[in-house]
C-alpha cells in the first residue's frame, strides 16, 4: 500500500498556513490602532461590514469559481504547454471581463442600492461602491493566482502574491484612515488602492508568461465546471451576509457581531492556506484511483481535520484576551461571541473534506441543490431570530445552515465513492465540540460567568479529546521529529 509522505505534506502545510495567516494576523494587529475614542467605534465597524458585503459579492461574481477550476484543470494540461497558456490566460481574462460587467451594473444601479440601508452614511453608494468593485476584482485575481502557484508548487510566487497583498492593502488602509478620512470611507478606499496595485503586478507577470489567449472550446468546458460552483458561492454569500444585512438597522450590535466574525474570517483564511496544501495532494492521489487509494485519502483528510481543530480552538482564548485587553469601545464585547462564531469553521472544514470527491469527479451540480436548501433555511431563521435574539439569532441560523450542508454532502459523497471514513474523527468529535461550545455559552450567560472560564474549558476539553483521538497521528509526528534530532 502506498503511503503519503506526511513529513513533506506537513512541511508544506505549515508554509501555506503561515503565509495564509500573514494577512489576517496583520489586519488583527492594526485594528486596535484605528479603534477607540476619536477613532472608529462599533457603528463604524457596522459600516465596514456592509462594504465587505458588497466586496464579497463582487468577488464571488468575478472569480466565478476560477480558483477551483484552475486547481482542477491544471491536471488536464502539461505545464508550460500551449494548452496551459490558453487555460491560464483565458481564466484571468474572464475575471477581468466579469469585472467590467460588475462596473456597468454599479453605474446603472448605484442610485437604488443606497436606499436599502437605514444608516445615512451608507445611503450614497457612489462614495464606496467603486472601491468595493476594485477590491473585489483584485481579490479574485489574487486568490486565483495563489491557487495556480499552489498547484505548481511555486512556493516563492505563492508567498509573494499572498503576503504582498496583505502588506499593500494594510498600508494603504492606514494611509486612507489617518491621512484622508477616519471613517469606513478612508478604510475601503485605501484598501482598493493597495489591492489594485498588487492586482496590476500579478496580471502583468502572468500575461507576460502566457500572452493574451482565449480558447472558447476550453473555456466552455471550464465554465460548465464553474457555473455550479458560482451558484454555490453566491448561496454561501447569502449565508454569510444575510445576517449582516438584517442587523444593519441595529448598528452597534452589527459592529460587535462583525468584529467577532472578522476574527473568524481571519481563521478561515488561515484554514484556506491549510486546505490549499491539502487539496493538490488529495487530487494527485485521486488521479491514481479513489477506491484503490482510500487509505491515503483518509490520511490526508484526517491530517487536515486535526490541524484545523488545533488552529480553530487554539485561537479562541488568545482572541478573547486580545479583544478584552486592547479594545476600548463596545467592540470589545465581541469577545463573548468568539467561541460560537469560530465553530462555523469546523463545519466548513468538514464540508471541504467531504466535497473533494465531488470536485475531482466534476460533479459540482450537487452544490447548487444542496445549498439552495441551506440558504432557504438560513434566511428563514435569520428573519425569525434576529429581531428577537440579535446577533445570537444570526449565529444560530448560520450554524444550522452549515450543519445541513455537511449532512447533505456526507450522504452524497457516499453515493458516488463510498469512502469508509473514520466517523469519530470526521463527524462525531467535531460536532461534539460545537455542542459543548453552545452548552458552555448558555451556562456562561445563565450564571454570568467570565468568558475566560468558558473559553479555557472549551480549549482544554478539545485538546484532551484530540490527544486520545489522534494519538496515532501525533505519535507518528513526534517520532519523526525525534529522529531528526
Amino acid at each position: 500500500m502506498k503511503t503519503v509522505n506526511m513529513k513533506e505534506h506537513i512541511k508544506l502545510s505549515f508554509i501555506y498556513t503561515g503565509v495564509a495567516a500573514f494577512s489576517p494576523v496583520l489586519q488583527v494587529i492594526i485594528q486596535p490602532i484605528y479603534e477607540g475614542t476619536g477613532r472608529l467605534n462599533a457603528i463604524d465597524f457596522s459600516q465596514l461590514a456592509i462594504t465587505e458585503l458588497f466586496t464579497s459579492l463582487i468577488f464571488a461574481f468575478t472569480i466565478f469559481g476560477m480558483s477551483n477550476a484552475i486547481s482542477r484543470f491544471y491536471y488536464d494540461v502539461e505545464e508550460g504547454s500551449a494548452e496551459y497558456k490558453k487555460m491560464v490566460s483565458g481564466i484571468f481574462s474572464s475575471i477581468i471581463f466579469r469585472g467590467l460587467i460588475a462596473l456597468l451594473l454599479i453605474v446603472l444601479l448605484q442610485n437604488y442600492i443606497g436606499k436599502l440601508f437605514h444608516q445615512p452614511a451608507l445611503q450614497d453608494f457612489s462614495k464606496y461602491g467603486y472601491a468595493c468593485l476594485i477590491t473585489g476584482i483584485g481579490r479574485a485575481v489574487n486568490v486565483t493566482a495563489a491557487a495556480l502557484f499552489r498547484n505548481e508548487k511555486k512556493i516563492i510566487s505563492y508567498i509573494l502574491v499572498s503576503m504582498g497583498l496583505g502588506v499593500f492593502r494594510t498600508a494603504f488602509q492606514l494611509v486612507g484612515l489617518f491621512c484622508f478620512d477616519m471613517s469606513f470611507l478612508g478604510y475601503i478606499n485605501g484598501s482598493a488602492i493597495g489591492t489594485g496595485l498588487v492586482t496590476l503586478l500579478i496580471l502583468f507577470f502572468l500575461y507576460k508568461k502566457t500572452g493574451f489567449k482565449y480558447d472558447r472550446v476550453m473555456m466552455k468546458e471550464i465554465n460548465r465546471f464553474a457555473i455550479p460552483l458560482t451558484q454555490y458561492s453566491l448561496i454561501v454569500w447569502v449565508l454569510t451576509y444575510a445576517d449582516k444585512f438584517l442587523l444593519e438597522k441595529f448598528p452597534v450590535d452589527l459592529g460587535i457581531y462583525n468584529t467577532a466574525v472578522t476574527f473568524a474570517a481571519g481563521i478561515a483564511i488561515v484554514l484556506q492556506g491549510l486546505q490549499g496544501a491539502n487539496q493538490p495532494e488529495v487530487f494527485r492521489v485521486m488521479k491514481e484511483g479513489i477506491n484503490e487509494h482510500q487509505h491515503e485519502i483518509k490520511q490526508l483528510s484526517n491530517a487536515l481535520l486535526m490541524q484545523s481543530l488545533l488552529i480553530i480552538v487554539g485561537a479562541i482564548l488568545p482572541t478573547v484576551i486580545y479583544l478584552t485587553v486592547l479594545y476600548e469601545t463596545e467592540v470589545r464585547l465581541a469577545a463573548n461571541l468568539v467561541s460560537l462564531v469560530f465553530m462555523r469553521s469546523i463545519l466548513r472544514t468538514q464540508f471541504i473534506v467531504l466535497s473533494y470527491s465531488s470536485y475531482y469527479l466534476k460533479k459540482t451540480k450537487i452544490f447548487l441543490y444542496l445549498n439552495t436548501v441551506g440558504v432557504i433555511v438560513n434566511l428563514i431563521l435569520n428573519y425569525v431570530l434576529i429581531p428577537r435574539y440579535f446577533f445570537y439569532g444570526a449565529i444560530a441560523a448560520g450554524l444550522v445552515a452549515d450543519l445541513i450542508m455537511v449532512v447533505g454532502i456526507y450522504f452524497y459523497q457516499k453515493r458516488i465513492v463510498n469512502i469508509e471514513w473514520n466517523k469519530q474523527k470526521l463527524l462525531y468529535f467535531p460536532l461534539s465540540i460545537i455542542l459543548f461550545a453552545i452548552v458552555a455559552d448558555v451556562v456562561r450567560m445563565r450564571f454570568d460567568l467570565s468568558v475566560y472560564i468558558t473559553a479555557s474549558l472549551l480549549t482544554l476539553v478539545t485538546f484532551t479529546g484530540m490527544v486520545f483521538l489522534y494519538r496515532v497521528e501525533l505519535r507518528r509526528i513526534v517520532n519523526k521529529l525525534w529522529k531528526r534530532t
